[in-house]
């Protein structure tokens, strides 16, 4: 099978007509003809209608399963000469939130060799962001923060550590002479965070929810934690904190333990794409992550 001809008939499907799909690829309407009908007898069934006056109409049910099927096989073939294209490249493509990066990168840093260090391309958003990311190819290896370890189509995840959450409070707030709270006592306070904090904002929903309280929250779009940090510092609110994302001697701001027995947990895993052959060089980069001893 041509699979050229597959992206003939996904772009058939979407334009419904021959002479956009011709125009779009840059050859004659023959040859899109043609690569429909050797489909059809590939796969022994009828993929378009001949009737071109009831477009709405124009693909069979046949043609509307392979339609499913073709876009994941094209997504994949497209991503297979990606990956083909950087196979004899050094570089390896990797990515990190920005709270496990804060854990993290001094530890790479200190032990990993330099030839290795100058070889990362490091990509730094949200755990979210940098899951759709492992999966279409834009990076390969990941370290993600999530409440629970890992399971998702498409990504192999290996989990290596899991932390406490708590609150950062500014040591001017009342809250900074406690060492631990329940969530239920924080209903009065406002919540800071930012829009690239998803696995907090899932675990601040469960402890929410486990409370029964609904408290006021500011979401600012602002580059990283330090921020967040620095408007806790000013007493401008309290923040949902993974607990080795703040060091225990860290000017203007204390960690408070969260008592409610929930089960969330700030876990980190390092994540690649189901199918993809790491280099040696990404292997013993992987590794050397699973041993690093960060945090408590």
């Amino acid at each position: 099978m041509n699979t050229r001809d597959l992206q003939y008939f996904v772009a058939l499907v979407k334009f419904k007509n021959y002479t956009q799909v011709a125009k779009q690829f840059q050859v004659s309407q023959p040859t899109i003809t043609q690569a429909i009908q050797r489909l059809e007898r590939e796969f022994g069934a009828k993929l378009v209608r001949k009737d071109r006056v009831h477009r709405d109409e124009m693909i069979t049910r046949s043609g509307r399963l392979l339609y499913a099927n073709a876009q994941l096989i094209n997504e994949k073939i497209e991503l297979t000469h990606k990956e083909i294209r950087r196979a004899n490249q050094k570089q390896i493509r990797f990515g990190l939130p920005p709270i496990i990066g804060r854990l993290y990168i001094s530890k790479i840093v200190s032990e990993f060799s330099k030839d290795l260090l100058s070889r990362l391309k490091i990509t730094s958003v949200g755990s979210h962001e940098l899951l759709s990311q492992v999966r279409n190819g834009k990076i390969d290896i990941a370290l993600l923060g999530s409440t629970a370890p890992i399971n998702e189509p498409g990504v192999y995840a290996d989990l290596i550590s899991g932390r406490r959450f708590g609150v950062i409070v500014s040591t001017n707030n009342p809250l900074a002479k406690r060492d631990e709270v329940s969530f239920k006592e924080l209903a009065a306070e406002r919540f800071i965070s930012f829009d690239q904090q998803y696995v907090h904002q899932a675990a601040f929903r469960a402890y929410c929810a486990y409370a029964q309280i609904n408290p006021t929250v500011a979401m600012y779009r602002i580059p990283d934690i330090s921020w967040i940090k620095e408007l806790v510092r000013q007493n401008i609110g309290i923040s949902l904190m993974a607990r080795d994302a703040v060091a225990d001697n860290e000017p203007g701001i204390k960690f408070v333990e969260i008592t409610d027995p929930l089960p969330e947990r700030f876990y980190i895993s390092v994540a690649t794409r189901e199918g993809y052959v790491l280099s040696p060089d990404e292997q013993d980069f992987i590794d050397r992550l699973r041993k690093l001893h960060v945090g408590n």
